[in-house]
C-alpha cells in the first residue's frame, strides 16, 4: 500500500549539501547589462555597481570572493562598490563570465522561486535604504544587510523541493518564523553555520544569533506601542535602533508585501517598523508603495513586488502551491532493513550457479567497465572539461565573452560535489535511505534526467518494486508495479551482475523480449537502468527516465553509470560501518 509520508525536516546530509553549495546562478539580464556596459572603453565602477546591486546573487558572489581574498576586510564591505574596490575589474569579468545564469523563461519550479527570492531580497534592501535615509543613517550597509539577510534560503530553493513549502506557508498566512520552523525545524545552529559559511555582514548575521533583537515579550509591546511612549522602553528603544533590526523588518516586510500587501502580516511588519523607527505608519506605507512601483518597473512585472495586487477591487494575494513528497512505502524502516539484508554477502556456490544460468540467457546488456571517477579540477577550481582561463587580460574588460556558464555547469558542479561526498564520506548520509534519496536527486539536478527511482527485490528475490523515488509521476505505472523477475529477463539479468543499459525506441523490442505486455507498457519509452551492489551481487536497480519528448544523450548516460558505480562503492562502505557498529555492540561491557 502506497501513501504520502508526513513532512520531515531536512536531514544532516541535506544540510551539509546546502552548506557546501556555492553555484548560485545570477540573473541573465544582469549578465547582458554588464556585458553591454563593458563594451565601453571608458567603463567605470560608477556605471557597473548600480547594475551589480540589482542582482543579489551577484552581490553574494562578490562578497564571497572579497572575503576569501581579504578575510581581514570583512567589516569594511558595505556594498558592491567596496567589494569591487578590493577585487578589481578583472575579477568582476571573471565572475560574470563563469557563473551560471537563470533565464526569465526558466520553467523549473525551483528556478522560478529562486528568481522571486532574488527580487524580494532586492526590494528588502531598497526598503532598508529608504528607511535609513529617512532617519539620516548611512544607506549602504542597510541596503547590503537587508538584501543578503535571507540568502541562506536561496540554495535550499534550488536543491530541495521540500523547501518550496516555505513560500506556501507564507502565502497561506504563516509568518516567517513559523513557516521556517515547519519546513526546516527549530534547531538554530544549522542556520548559524550557514550564516558563517555565507560570510554575511554583521547586521544580517546578528538576526540569526538573536542577541541584538527584542525579546519575545518585547515584540508584542513593539507591535502595539512606540517604545518612546513607554516608561520602561529604554532597552526596547536601543534594540529597535540596531542595524540588525532594520535588516530584519525590511526583509520580513518585503516578503509579505510581495504576497499580500494588504494582509495582516504586511500590516504587522509595517507597524513594527514604524514603532521601531519612531515614525508614522502612513509615511512608511507611502514609501513602501514607491519602492514596490520601482521594483515592478525594474523587473517588468507588477506581481514581482506585489504592487499589482493592489489594483484589484477585492483583496487578493499570491498563493504558492504546496509541495508533497512522492508516494513511498508506508514503513520506511522495513524498507531500509530489507535493503541492508540484500547487502549481506551471498553464498559463493549460489553465486556461481546463478552465473552459469545467466550465461544461457542471451540478453544484450552493456557491461560497465569504467572505474568510479570524479571530474578533475584545474588550478582555477573549475571542472577540467569546461574550465576557462582564471586570468583575463585587460582587453577582455571591454566585453564579456558570449560563452558563459549555463545550467549544465550548475548541474555538473552539483554532481561533482555529490560524487565526492559519496567517495569521501558516505557515512555523512546517515543511512541507506538518505543516501538513496541523495543519489536520485543527483540524477535529477546533477545529470538532468528528471525522473528516477530505485527498485529493490523482496527477501526471496522473486520480484521487485519501487522503494525510493524522485519525480515519480514521469515513470507511469512503474512507480506502483511489482515486477516478477521470473517473467522479466532484463531485470533478472541486471540482478545477477553489475551492468547498465540504455533503452530507447530503436532497441526497446530487443531488450523487452520475453516480458509480459502489461509490464512493457508500464515502462517509459526511454530509460536507463543500472544495477547497484554492496558487495558481490546486485541489491537493486536504479532507473531514470527523461521528461516527455526529451532524450537521454551519451554524456548523461555516462554520468549516470559513473554515479551508480560510486553509489555501489559507498554502499560497501556503509555496510562495513554497520558491521563494525554491530561488533562493537556485541563486545561492549
Amino acid at each position: 500500500m502506497m501513501q504520502h509520508p508526513a513532512p520531515q525536516t531536512p536531514s544532516a546530509a541535506q544540510w551539509e549539501a546546502v552548506l557546501t553549495f556555492r553555484e548560485l546562478p545570477i540573473l541573465a539580464e544582469t549578465r547582458n547589462a554588464l556585458r553591454q556596459e563593458l563594451r565601453d572603453p571608458q567603463v567605470s565602477f560608477d556605471t557597473l555597481v548600480p547594475i551589480a546591486e540589482r542582482d543579489p546573487a551577484l552581490c553574494w558572489h562578490l562578497l564571497q570572493a572579497a572575503t576569501t581574498q581579504n578575510p581581514d576586510c570583512r567589516e569594511q564591505l558595505t556594498g558592491a562598490y567596496s567589494c569591487l574596490s578590493l577585487l578589481g575589474m578583472q575579477e568582476l569579468v571573471r565572475l560574470v563570465k563563469q557563473l551560471p545564469v537563470i533565464d526569465r523563461k526558466a520553467d523549473d519550479k525551483g528556478s522560478k522561486l529562486y528568481r522571486q527570492a532574488l527580487y524580494t531580497a532586492h526590494m528588502a534592501g531598497c526598503l532598508a535604504a529608504q528607511w535609513a535615509s529617512a532617519k539620516g543613517l548611512p544607506t549602504g550597509m542597510a541596503h547590503w544587510s537587508a538584501m543578503l539577510a535571507h540568502s541562506v534560503l536561496w540554495p535550499w530553493l534550488l536543491l530541495e523541493e521540500s523547501s518550496h513549502n516555505w513560500l506556501y506557508y507564507l502565502s497561506e498566512g504563516d509568518d516567517i518564523a513559523t513557516a521556517t520552523e515547519k519546513v526546516f525545524g527549530t534547531e538554530p545552529r544549522n542556520w548559524q553555520r550557514l550564516v558563517r559559511r555565507h560570510n554575511l555582514p554583521e547586521p544580517a548575521a546578528a538576526i540569526f544569533a538573536g542577541t541584538t533583537l527584542p525579546e519575545k515579550n518585547e515584540w508584542k509591546k513593539l507591535r502595539r506601542h512606540d517604545p518612546r511612549d513607554l516608561d520602561s522602553g529604554r532597552r526596547l528603544i536601543h534594540t529597535s535602533q540596531s542595524p540588525s533590526m532594520l535588516a530584519l523588518t525590511a526583509a520580513g516586510a518585503a516578503w509579505h508585501l510581495h504576497m499580500n500587501p494588504e494582509g495582516k502580516h504586511s500590516r504587522r511588519w509595517l507597524e513594527l517598523s514604524s514603532h521601531a523607527q519612531g515614525r508614522q505608519l502612513n509615511s512608511l506605507i507611502g514609501e513602501c508603495r514607491k519602492v514596490q512601483v520601482r521594483e515592478a518597473t525594474l523587473r517588468e512585472s507588477a506581481l514581482a513586488s506585489g504592487i499589482g495586487l493592489l489594483a484589484s477591487p477585492e483583496p487578493v494575494r499570491i498563493s504558492y502551491p504546496k509541495w508533497r513528497p512522492a508516494p513511498v512505502k508506508a514503513n520506511q524502516e522495513k524498507a531500509n532493513q530489507e535493503l541492508a539484508e540484500q547487502a549481506k554477502p551471498v553464498n559463493v556456490q549460489t553465486a556461481q550457479a546463478e552465473a552459469q544460468q545467466a550465461a544461457t540467457e542471451k540478453i544484450r546488456i552493456a557491461e560497465l567497465t569504467e572505474k568510479p571517477t570524479t571530474v578533475e579540477r584545474t588550478s582555477s577550481g573549475l571542472p577540467e572539461d569546461h574550465a576557462e582561463e582564471a586570468t583575463t587580460s585587460e582587453n577582455t574588460t571591454s566585453e564579456i565573452a558570449t560563452a558563459t556558464a549555463n545550467t549544465a555547469d550548475h548541474g555538473r558542479a552539483y554532481l561533482n560535489k555529490l560524487m565526492n561526498q559519496l567517495n569521501d564520506s558516505p557515512n555523512s548520509f546517515g543511512d541507506w535511505h538518505y543516501l538513496m534519496q541523495g543519489v536520485l536527486k543527483g540524477i535529477r539536478f546533477g545529470i538532468g534526467i528528471e525522473h528516477g527511482c530505485v527498485l529493490l527485490p523482496d527477501k526471496q528475490r522473486k520480484s521487485m518494486r519501487m522503494v525510493y523515488g524522485e519525480q515519480t509521476e514521469g515513470l507511469g505505472d512503474l512507480s506502483v508495479a511489482r515486477i516478477p523477475l521470473e517473467s522479466a529477463p532484463l531485470f533478472r539479468q541486471l540482478m545477477k551482475k553489475r551492468a547498465a543499459v540504455h533503452i530507447n525506441a530503436t532497441n526497446r523490442d530487443a531488450y523487452f523480449k520475453g516480458m509480459p505486455t502489461a509490464l512493457t507498457q508500464a515502462l517509459p519509452d526511454e530509460l536507463v537502468l543500472m544495477s547497484i551492489t554492496a558487495g558481490q551481487n546486485p541489491i537493486g536497480i536504479v532507473v531514470a527516465a527523461p521528461k516527455q519528448r526529451e532524450m537521454i544523450n551519451d554524456d548523461q548516460y555516462k554520468r549516470f553509470r559513473q554515479l551508480c558505480t560510486t553509489t555501489s562503492n559507498s554502499l560497501v562502505s556503509l555496510r562495513k560501518l554497520s558491521v563494525q557498529r554491530q561488533a562493537q555492540k556485541r563486545h561492549a561491557p
